[in-house]
């Protein structure tokens, strides 16, 4: 690689990493209008989704969380086109394969069909060197959850005023993870 593709590809980088953010914040901000530019069935079927991913047990699951929205702001506001593109159409080709194979939506499955869709999803290969949509989508609910109320205050242990270091807590399998969020 030459000196001046290398520079040009770390400033890009470095614009991107300091860009995003930004955008995403101005989404979160005010996202009615980006919402509502997505249709409502895309939106119910990311619910389902997300849900199945982080279901609901003695904490709630992303669908409580709000990470539907977050997923379609993040897609909306920070992909680029040919990736938003991308996304929005493998999501349709997730309800198409489910009406072709099961003859029903994915919001009318069960959750044990849940599971061996959400399973043949993870065992499907990526194309064209793009990252394979399950993964992405996973990316993005645990971002949106962990980072959402929800999941920092509820799934993570939440100290508002940190206190002291204890260098020997004891830690067993009821241990939650610590959060520094809100």
């Amino acid at each position: 690689m030459h000196r001046r593709n290398a520079l040009k590809k770390t400033i890009l980088l470095a614009g991107t990493i300091t860009i995003l953010p930004e955008m995403l914040a101005k989404a979160l901000a005010n996202p009615e209008p980006i919402l509502s530019a997505v249709p409502t069935a895309q939106i119910e079927l990311l619910a389902e989704l997300a849900d199945t991913i982080i279901p609901p047990t003695d904490t709630p699951g992303a669908k409580a969380a709000g990470v539907h929205d977050f997923i379609a702001l993040a897609v909306e506001a920070c992909f680029s086109p040919q990736q938003r593109d991308q996304f929005w159409a493998d999501l349709n080709a997730v309800e198409e394969k489910c009406q072709r194979e099961m003859s029903q939506s994915y919001l009318q499955f069960n959750d044990n069909e849940r599971f061996q869709m959400m399973t043949q999803l993870e065992a499907a290969p990526a194309k064209n060197g793009q990252p394979q949509f399950f993964q992405l989508l996973k990316e993005l609910t645990l971002h949106g959850y962990f980072t959402s109320q929800i999941g920092a205050t509820q799934a993570l242990n939440y100290d508002p005023v940190p206190g002291v270091w204890i260098p020997d807590l004891p830690i067993d399998e009821n241990t939650k993870a610590w959060t520094s969020m809100f």
